[in-house]
């Protein structure tokens, strides 16, 4: 789920992390809650392709397992996906790509990971890895991208009480949120001999910062909750690695897409976004959703995937719909546009199943549902929010928006999967697949 207005892409509990964007001051933003879960890779795949080098096809294999929508199957690929946030243009995006991929091709479908690049990027997420562990790190605007690998040192405020006369040439410095603005700070670093600087927050939470100077090294934040971590490497000289994305230019993002062996034409697109905003773990905003499309995808190739089909997990929604305006802008410029798009955003957390769409499709997923005994109800979405439905609609394509309808952690750390609500992921699921095998019978 995107909220479209200028820096109002946050819930309120993310505000604090955009508050500094635009500010070089050092005070501090709102608290984000501390029980954030530390990041880690999804279980499979392990390692990622690294950027640049053609991604490699996983074998494609055969559905099995019960028929129709399962919901524990479902809430297993929330588990694996929200184990950590999962940014447009991030590593932690591309792993979240090998495993769709891998899921959908197990299913038996010709998959393909699509490209593409967009501009203005709120979110410029890089990592510190630490003995393997990959920790969510924000590039301050100011610093340039690249790789910096060296022993870390803590340096206190990164004041002269805290660098204390030493050499950091050849170190990576670690210092605390406070007191110094960030470029004074960095300027300190810098002049002692550093070749990477990393700010942990004095708060819950994570944050962002604005240099205000030209960096000649990469400069990122952490949260407090994963600084913890890094300070105490550094007190004890460890190795660290800081990956920053530049601070200007495109970004690059990713969408999946599943289509039947052999069908180049999609009556029916099935999709959801799986990224996030930083950190967000994102279970319910949109790893319910991308699960609920995977075992859609599962449920439908038993006998082998069924013609006119097809699914579409899109990258970069939070950033402003750019993987889905990609794929329509392709779909269109092929004259290959669906009849319908089924959405699902937000599933994961309610009390009912919410229908989005004034099309004659929402109005008979609402009178399916609710012949199956499934409460379904029209609704709409918050102001100033979007998903990527929008983005077909707008090319004139007749769209169906199923969501639970709770957004209260959204955009947070507290947008876990514990907080799932197994029952409403199954039950919008079902209606979902109620819908679908409905439009199948129309366009077959």
């Amino acid at each position: 789920m995107t909220r479209r207005a200028p820096f109002a892409l946050v819930a309120p509990a993310f505000l604090g992390l955009l508050a500094l964007a635009c500010s070089s001051s050092d005070a501090p933003p709102a608290a984000a809650p501390a029980d954030t879960p530390a990041p880690v890779a999804p279980a499979s795949p392990a390692a990622a392709t690294p950027p640049g080098q053609p991604a490699v096809t996983p074998p494609r294999g055969q559905a099995s397992g019960p028929e129709g929508h399962d919901g524990d199957l479902a809430f297993a690929h929330v588990e694996a996906l929200a184990r950590e946030p999962r940014v447009a243009g991030t590593p932690a995006e591309l792993r979240a790509v090998e495993y769709l991929e891998a899921q959908l091709a197990s299913y038996g479908y010709e998959v393909e990971r699509m490209p593409f690049t967009f501009e203005n990027d709120p979110f410029r997420v890089g990592e510190v890895r630490l003995d393997g562990r990959a920790i969510e790190a924000l590039t301050m605007a100011g610093s340039p991208g690249g790789t910096v690998e060296a022993p870390a040192i803590e340096v206190g405020l990164a004041d002269d009480a805290g660098i204390a006369g030493r050499d950091l040439t050849g170190r990576i410095a670690v210092a605390e949120r406070g007191v110094l603005n960030f470029g004074t700070k960095y300027e300190n670093v810098a002049a002692a001999g550093a070749l990477g600087l990393i700010v942990v927050n004095n708060r819950p939470g994570p944050f962002s910062g604005n240099l205000t100077l030209a960096a000649r090294f990469p400069v990122v934040s952490v949260s407090q909750e994963d600084g913890a971590a890094l300070l105490e490497a550094a007190r004890a000289g460890r190795t660290l690695t800081i990956e920053a994305p530049p601070t200007v230019g495109a970004t690059p993002a990713y969408n999946v897409i599943a289509r039947p062996p052999g069908s180049a034409s999609c009556a029916i697109i099935v999709g959801g976004h799986f990224d996030t905003v930083p950190g967000a773990p994102g279970a319910n905003d949109n790893a319910s959703g991308t699960a609920n499309v995977l075992e859609l995808a599962r449920a439908f190739a038993l006998g082998g995937p069924k013609p006119g089909l097809c699914f579409a997990l899109f990258g970069a929604e939070e950033s402003g719909l750019h993987g889905s305006k990609a794929l329509v802008e392709r779909l269109r410029a092929a004259g290959q546009l669906p009849r319908y798009m089924v959405n699902l955003d937000v599933t994961g957390i309610g009390r009912q199943v919410e229908v989005i769409g004034d099309t004659p499709a929402a109005a008979r997923a609402i009178a399916l549902a609710s012949a199956a005994g499934i409460e379904a109800v029209p609704s709409q979405l918050p102001p100033n929010s979007g998903s990527d439905h929008m983005s077909f609609a707008d090319a004139g394509v007749e769209v169906v928006f199923f969501t639970s309808g709770d957004f209260s952690t959204i955009h947070s750390p507290q947008d876990v999967a514990a907080a799932i609500d197994r029952s409403i992921l199954d039950r919008v699921g079902d209606a979902a697949y109620l819908l679908i095998r409905d439009l199948l019978r129309e366009v077959d």
